[in-house]
């Protein structure tokens, strides 16, 4: 990595605001907070804020100015993306970009890009393709992203050579008590003393795609075998529908809102399995940041979530929309019989993320692709 005594590369960043609830903020917070500033000069702009229709189009188009007075004195220009609405957006400040002869980098976090373009018909596809094609350096967290924006960019003859499979990565949390995360303190049903016992966690966005009501359902006839069973869902609620119906069984899921920081890694050292059961999914942080604290992963096999979770090995997949193979996943996994497996797999889930997802090796592929431009 270069010498961070040296002259820094002056990087404009943007992307979503990063008190934004949502994947791409908490990579790029999870940047910052790991010292990426201590490499590069890094101005971040954040292009979206939550809140109406009325208020993000203000902070657009004020981080547009901003963006375009911040362009000239830019080494570099490096955008977060997604689909939808967040790649619209973001498409006109890589036009801009691209335009003053920048170098450039889109990042490209979006896990549902495939199905948005498809939707779209070949004028979207034509023009995510010539976006796509303004980069010098394209980033996507998957080798499942990579052939999807191959198959989109199929008339940019020389797109693969500008791509880099980079997966998100964490900060390793230290514990003091190797009972937090290792088979030492397990006890009944496989559960890790300072664990609570029957404890299942989700963080993210809470919604249909994240597979809430699957979820629920499969807690439901969880609780007839472990009438302690307790699901906490971290996060913020996107549908009114959804919340109603979740709020159905106060006593079975408790709502303990968008977590962070120390409450963050408090709930991720109390539970003893962390489940996603996402319809979609790029490369989600939720689930490295459970299998590095030392909770057995439930995760459904889309997008990311394979590369890191191995049936068996490292935590259990199922398929989305599963009701059944998500229930069938729980009880196997709170099952006091599963207790010695469920240990071995937590130990190999939390040494594949030291040795393939740790944030500092990230920071000094990041830091060689802006030394390289």
């Amino acid at each position: 990595m270069a010498d961070a005594s040296v002259k820094k590369k002056k990087i404009l960043m943007a992307g979503p605001d990063r008190s934004v609830h949502g994947g791409i903020s908490a990579v790029v917070n999870g940047l910052f907070e790991a010292g990426l500033d201590r490499y590069a000069d890094i101005e971040y702009i954040g292009t979206m804020r939550e809140g109406s229709k009325l208020k993000k189009l203000a902070v657009a188009a004020g981080a547009y100015i901003r963006f375009l007075r911040a362009l000239g004195s830019a080494d570099i220009v490096h955008i977060h993306v997604a689909s939808d609405m967040s790649f619209e957006r973001k498409r006109l400040f890589i036009r801009a970009a691209h335009k003053r002869g920048k170098k450039l980098i889109i990042h490209q976090h979006g896990g549902d890009l495939k199905n948005w373009v498809t939707a779209g018909g070949e004028k979207r596809r034509k023009r995510v393709a010539e976006t796509f094609g303004m980069a010098d350096k394209l980033i996507v967290l998957t080798p499942v992203l990579y052939d999807t924006i191959r198959e989109i960019c199929a008339d940019i003859p020389d797109i693969e050579s500008r791509m880099i499979v980079m997966p998100n990565s964490v900060k390793m949390p230290e514990f003091a008590d190797e009972s937090v995360i290792g088979p030492a303190g397990a006890g009944a049903g496989g559960v890790s003393s300072g664990r609570i016992p029957h404890s299942i966690l989700f963080l993210g966005r809470i919604c249909e795609d994240k597979g809430i009501r699957e979820l629920k359902a499969a807690v439901e006839t969880v609780a007839g075998t472990y009438p302690d069973v307790k699901l906490t869902l971290g996060g913020i609620w996107e549908e009114p529908e959804l919340k109603a119906f979740v709020e159905e069984r106060p006593d079975l899921i408790s709502f303990a809102g968008w977590l962070t920081g120390s409450d963050k890694e408090k709930a991720l050292r109390e539970s003893g399995i962390f489940v996603l059961p996402s319809y979609y999914e790029g490369h989600p942080v939720s689930v490295i940041e459970a299998m590095a604290s030392g909770c057995l992963v439930v995760a459904t096999d889309v997008g990311g979530i394979p590369m890191m979770v191995e049936d068996g090995q490292t935590g259990l997949l199922i398929k989305p929309r599963d009701t059944q193979g998500l229930t069938d996943a729980l009880l196997k996994a709170l099952s006091p019989d599963f207790s010695s497996t469920r240990a071995g797999i937590i130990a190999s889930a939390r040494s594949l993320v030291e040795k393939d997802y740790d944030i500092d090796r990230y920071i000094e592929r990041l830091v060689a692709i802006y030394e390289e431009l």
